[in-house]
């Protein structure tokens, strides 16, 4: 029947080409792409590259921070200090942040709409002036609300010590940056010590200061620029070796992170990413049904026999993390909707492209880490000795567990020869290796996961040291529909792999 119709409208003359979707609007102002938005989940959209946040120090420090100067005390006899000095960094980052707040944005709209309005009514008579004054009336009465709320937000930033801290800062320039979904991330084992993996006993999670900055973030940003415009991606690595443990315990944990992410009127999570620990002799579906009912409404048939939402999820989405292929088909085959994996996946790690090629084949996006080998894929490191795994390199995500990495793949000087070729390309195309490194994970089908560094260092992790007037400090082929690597190139960077198996 279908192909019915598509001859009848092809005999008409209708033209049944399919339409392309359109581009992502932040994307195409950015950058000029072609790229159209991606959904995780209805409702729920997926940056092309995903934001992975580790800690540049301790949560309780960074929440301690105040961008507001206490007041200068005033000398006897002298002139009083000034409230305040309008060439301030501080107070020009707030006027910037103002002026991209969707209630400035509103104003701006509903001014152009006055100013045009007002210069066409003089050509009109009768009954379309008047229709015309009334919709100019209309739009100052609109307008006068507005400004109270562009008035709100401006003194909402002396209220909130955290809404202008250097940390902050770096959040909304990548989420301005079109990069607007956020990963809790961090040392994992064994870089990081027991006591802090298995201290909770499952009362909460073990990325719980993490969580905290970034439901800091969410909630100051969508204060300024409106509801559901970043999203947050969870994990949750339950101590399934406590005595006593029941999958039943998570529930609170996953209630616990809606509070720290959301504060008062907590949402459902976007994506909760399960950690395991033992995939060979610890079954992981237990939790996972646990974690499948909290992904769903609790429904019941009202008393005019229509269903009604009596519980709503707490989670929008679920993904796992390194599992391999034939576990993730478990998942599948035991009723638990799955709409992510994320691996290891990059030009020199393949040990899970069987994952991703299931993933291909059952439509699961595969969040891919590691392109950067926490941070070695780099200008800085070629020729370069190889690093101590005792001293700190703030270019690094955790120094031991880069050098593990590449000792695992071949040695120092196998990642020369690496960064080596990634430079070749990066020159041919007048690009940053990073940039290399990076479209070929997308050009994989995959969305890369990059380390965030903190102000002033908020663009190294992709070659550059601060955002220009002209855009982010990124390449814009990063967010190309089209990629610019070509075949050759391709096939260098395909035969760059050092390990293929898992």
């Amino acid at each position: 029947m279908e192909g019915e119709i598509e001859l009848a409208d092809a005999q008409a003359g209708v033209d049944t080409t399919p339409t392309a979707p359109a581009a992502d609007p932040l994307l195409k102002k950015l950058y000029n792409s072609d790229r159209p938005p991606v959904e995780l989940v209805p409702k729920v959209p997926l940056s092309p590259i995903i934001n992975s946040c580790w800690l540049g120090k301790e949560v309780k420090a960074m929440l301690a921070e105040t961008w507001i100067v206490p007041p200068a005390e005033a000398v006897e006899g002298g002139a009083p200090p000034p409230s305040f000095n309008a060439a301030a960094i501080d107070y020009i980052d707030l006027q910037k942040r103002v002026s991209k707040s969707a209630a400035f944005q509103k104003w701006n709209e509903l001014m152009i709409s006055i100013k045009t309005a007002e210069n066409e009514v003089g050509n009109l008579k009768g009954a379309a002036q008047e229709t015309k004054l009334n919709d100019i009336e209309m739009m100052k009465s609109q307008l006068m609300e507005v400004e109270m709320q562009v008035t709100d937000i401006k003194a909402s930033f002396a209220e909130d010590p955290l809404s202008l801290v250097p940390w902050m800062q770096t959040l909304f320039e990548l989420a301005d940056a079109g990069m607007t979904t956020f990963e809790v991330s961090g040392s994992f084992w064994p870089y990081c010590s027991l006591k802090s993996l298995f201290a909770s006993e499952n009362t909460s999670s073990y990325f719980d200061g993490v969580e905290r900055i970034l439901g800091v973030f969410k909630r100051r940003f969508e204060r300024e620029r409106g509801k559901n415009k970043i999203q947050v991606l969870l994990k949750i690595a339950p101590n399934v070796f406590q005595d006593g443990f029941q999958p039943s315990m998570l529930q609170v944990i996953v209630d616990k992170m809606r509070n720290t992410l959301y504060g008062d009127s907590p949402d459902a999570i976007d994506l909760l990413q399960l950690v395991w620990w033992d995939l060979k002799d610890v079954d992981f579906l237990p939790v996972l049904k646990v974690l499948q009912k909290l992904n769903e409404d609790r429904i019941e048939v009202g008393e005019d026999g229509n269903p009604v939402i009596v519980e709503a999820k707490r989670i929008k989405g679920l993904a796992l993390v390194d599992f391999p292929e034939s576990a993730v088909l478990q998942a599948l085959q035991a009723g638990v909707s799955i709409v992510a994996v994320q691996i290891p996946h990059s030009v020199v790690d393949r040990s899970y492209i069987s994952t991703l090629e299931f993933c291909r084949e059952y439509g699961i996006k595969v969040l891919s880490r590691a392109g950067l080998l926490g941070g070695l894929i780099t200008e800085k490191y070629l020729g370069y000795p190889c690093p101590e795994s005792i001293v700190g390199d703030k270019d690094l995500d955790d120094v031991p567990a880069a050098l593990d990495t590449v000792n695992r793949l071949g040695g120092w000087s196998k990642l020369q020869r690496v960064l080596t070729e990634l430079k070749a390309i990066a020159d041919k195309h007048q690009v940053k290796i990073e940039t290399v490194a990076l479209r070929w994970q997308i050009d994989q089908g995959t969305f890369p996961l990059v380390s965030t560094r903190w102000a002033p260092n908020n663009w190294r992790q992709f070659g550059y040291m601060y955002w220009s007037e002209a855009r982010p400090g990124v390449d814009p082929q990063l967010f190309a529909k089209e990629s610019f690597l070509d075949a050759k190139d391709m096939q260098i960077l395909n035969l760059l792999h050092l390990t293929t198996s898992q």
